[in-house]
């Protein structure tokens, strides 16, 4: 019995550890080929409606690419998981609409705790958009613009700057409508990088 609580005591220790470890959040201290893994993942569970199993990549994405405290990356990583289940269900763009609140809960969490300068709820708003001008083939041409601008806001570069990167996740995200997951991995991966070599903010 005494063991037993020795080991439960050494348990908690390391939870508590995990939990409580300071951390750094950045948007840019990431691994490329593992950010590229994580988008093509919860795309492809994103396609098929899964909702559970889309909370292992986001979670992921956000505890260990991101660097955010474990309980903020869980509740992010829910608020993502839910509000991409209202949209790909929804309708109509009136019903995908209701997906913004939880998108503006998790940018507000990633600039609290990364302490970015965007407007969390702009970057919730243009999240949705390019959600929508992926799922209307009519509008896909104003994806590469709408990722640009994004990338921009967030990483606080111009729009021209993040072209690179939107034109290789624009590329992807065809190559995964087409169920093409090794060329959507590709084009991921060359996105990221493009991001992880954009100028500092300022510079």
């Amino acid at each position: 019995m005494f063991a037993l609580k020795r080991l439960l005591l050494l348990f908690l220790i390391l939870v508590a550890a995990y939990t409580f470890w300071p951390r750094s959040p950045s948007l840019t201290d990431f691994d490329p080929r593992r950010m590229a893994e994580l988008q093509v993942a919860i795309w492809k569970g994103s396609a098929d409606k899964k909702r559970p199993v889309l909370i292992f990549p986001l979670y992921e994405l956000y505890e260990r690419q991101y660097h955010l405290p474990p309980v903020s990356s869980l509740k992010m990583a829910l608020d993502t998981a839910r509000a991409l289940n209202i949209f790909h269900s929804a309708p109509d763009a009136a019903d995908q609409e209701k997906a913004l609140l939880p998108l503006q809960t998790v940018f507000s969490t990633l600039k609290s705790h990364t302490r970015a300068s965007f407007d969390s709820n702009i970057a919730a708003r243009m999240e949705l958009m390019t959600w929508m001008l992926r799922a209307d083939h009519a509008k896909r041409s104003q994806l590469l613009s709408a990722w640009s601008e994004q990338i921009a806001l967030l990483y606080g570069c111009s729009a021209s700057e993040c072209l690179e990167a939107a034109r290789k996740f624009s590329i992807a995200a065809k190559a995964a409508d087409e169920e093409d997951w090794t060329a959507a991995q590709a084009g991921s991966l060359e996105g990221w990088i493009a991001i992880k070599n954009l100028p500092a903010p300022g510079g």
